[in-house]
């Protein structure tokens, strides 16, 4: 890593995060009005205790988010590869792959093998994002020479059958708001593993969905770890391999 920089892995949600902490401090600033006109009793009290419990509920993710983006995620990066067990040699595929936090920490692990990712580059999933962004992290962090990275949807992916010997996500699948659409990113990720490969997804909300439809398309050690409140919310780990023989998926 170069003494002089340090690699920025990005805010995520940064729509959420500033718009429901204007939410938050809107209602903050209402309930506190509130709370030096209102006449004393239980109806006012009830009033009160509505608006603060709605500023809290606004502020929570406006104050966790930045927190698990700026020290969380990095214990969750180390989580999965905990239960990855790279070898060193694998060409690996980070879907979702963002500033590159699982991309170059995958990087990081390989002695003979590669790390590519694939992104669109939604701002909306993370500020600032940007291959540029990820490019330059993987500078910073000394990786440079062991990364690819690839623009493309994780519903169509620009790669052939059994391309790749592991496949990471880190809290990509579920920007996708369609369940056929999951299921799509899902399939192409068995599509492009070898058999013999392992998969690994940090996500929230349909880590269990992914645990199912793994399972359902006959992979094995098909496991649901965690969760882990990276971000006020659970977090889970999906963790599966792709049986040695090929077999017929889709």
């Amino acid at each position: 890593m170069r003494a002089s920089e340090k690699p920025n892995y990005g805010m995520d949600a940064p729509e959420i995060v500033r718009r429901w902490g204007i939410y938050g401090i809107c209602l903050f600033i209402i309930s506190v009005v509130l709370d030096v006109y209102l006449p004393s009793g239980w109806p006012s009290l009830i009033v009160l205790t509505i608006a603060f419990g709605f500023t809290f509920g606004f502020l929570m993710p406006a104050i966790t988010i930045p927190i698990g983006s700026l020290f969380l995620k990095f214990k969750d990066r180390d989580w999965l590869f905990a239960n990855l067990k790279l070898q060193g040699f694998e060409k690996v595929l980070d879907v979702g792959c963002g500033h590159g936090l699982l991309l170059i920490g995958a990087a990081k692990r390989l002695t003979s093998g590669t790390a590519h990712g694939l992104d669109l580059w939604v701002q909306a999933d993370q500020a600032d994002n940007s291959r540029q962004a990820t490019l330059k992290n993987a500078v910073i962090e000394g990786v440079e020479n062991k990364i690819k990275v690839h623009d493309g949807d994780m519903r169509e992916m620009p790669f052939g059958d059994a391309t790749f010997d592991a496949i990471t996500s880190s809290w990509a699948i579920h920007n996708i708001y369609d369940e056929e659409g999951r299921r799509k990113a899902l399939s192409e990720m068995v599509r492009v593993l070898k058999p013999g490969g392992k998969i690994a997804i940090l996500d929230i909300d349909h880590a269990r969905s992914y645990r199912d439809f793994f399972a359902g398309q006959g992979l094995t050690e098909v496991r649901l770890h965690g969760p882990h409140f990276t971000f006020g919310n659970r977090t889970y780990l999906v963790t599966a391999s792709k049986p040695e023989e090929v077999l017929e998926y889709f």
